[in-house]
């Protein structure tokens, strides 16, 4: 008798376990079918926001190339291995990548150089644009039906909020060499907690 209610013990806790996984594949299947359908998109900032990139600043710096300079961005743009990339901010990424959304990332450069940068995040990126002008990114934020924005700098919320998407601050991280353009909060923004990781 004993060793009939502990099977039927195991079978009972196999069915609930069953029905719990049915679900959350259900709501998964949901909210993927809606994300998809209606083509939302998500947006990335990619300098301090998913990536920490000061290594490969530096790095370009160390070359001699004039600071700015089509080279100076294209050595940049060539040393993407030497960055980081954000736990937080990439495991976001990849969440919402789950849920259907189509990942898009701005970076604020110039494209010199950058075609094996943008191929090095095709798997998580539908679109990877260089747009180094905060109207330039407002206007890409525009196309397409971007309902997030994620940003570190105080232009990245002043370009989301233009292009009408809901855009969360990312916290740069305390060893980055770029300090200008970042005053988290004073624009009344939601900060994403534990995101300079």
């Amino acid at each position: 008798m004993t060793a009939l209610k502990a099977v039927q013990a195991k079978v009972q806790k196999g069915w609930s376990f069953t029905k719990t996984a049915v679900t959350y594949m259900m709501v998964w299947g949901l909210i993927f079918s809606l994300v998809t359908i209606g083509k939302f998109r998500v947006a990335f900032d990619y300098d301090d926001t998913l990536v920490f990139s000061t290594p490969a600043f530096q790095k370009s710096f160390q070359t001699g190339a004039q600071a700015f300079s089509p080279q100076f961005w294209a050595n940049a743009n060539q040393n993407y291995d030497l960055e980081k990339p954000k736990i937080v901010t990439n495991a976001l990424a990849w969440a919402l990548r789950i849920f259907g959304f189509r990942v898009t990332v701005l970076a604020a450069r110039p494209p010199e150089g950058g075609e094996p940068l943008k191929k090095e995040w095709r798997r998580l990126v539908s679109k990877f644009v260089f747009a180094s002008d905060p109207k330039a990114r407002s206007a890409a934020l525009a196309q397409g039906n971007h309902v997030l924005f994620f940003g570190d700098s105080d232009s990245d919320v002043q370009a989301g909020r233009l292009a009408r998407v809901l855009t969360l601050r990312i916290k740069r991280s305390s060893k980055s060499i770029y300090k200008e353009d970042y005053h988290p909060g004073t624009l009344r923004e939601f900060i994403l907690p534990l995101s300079e990781y």
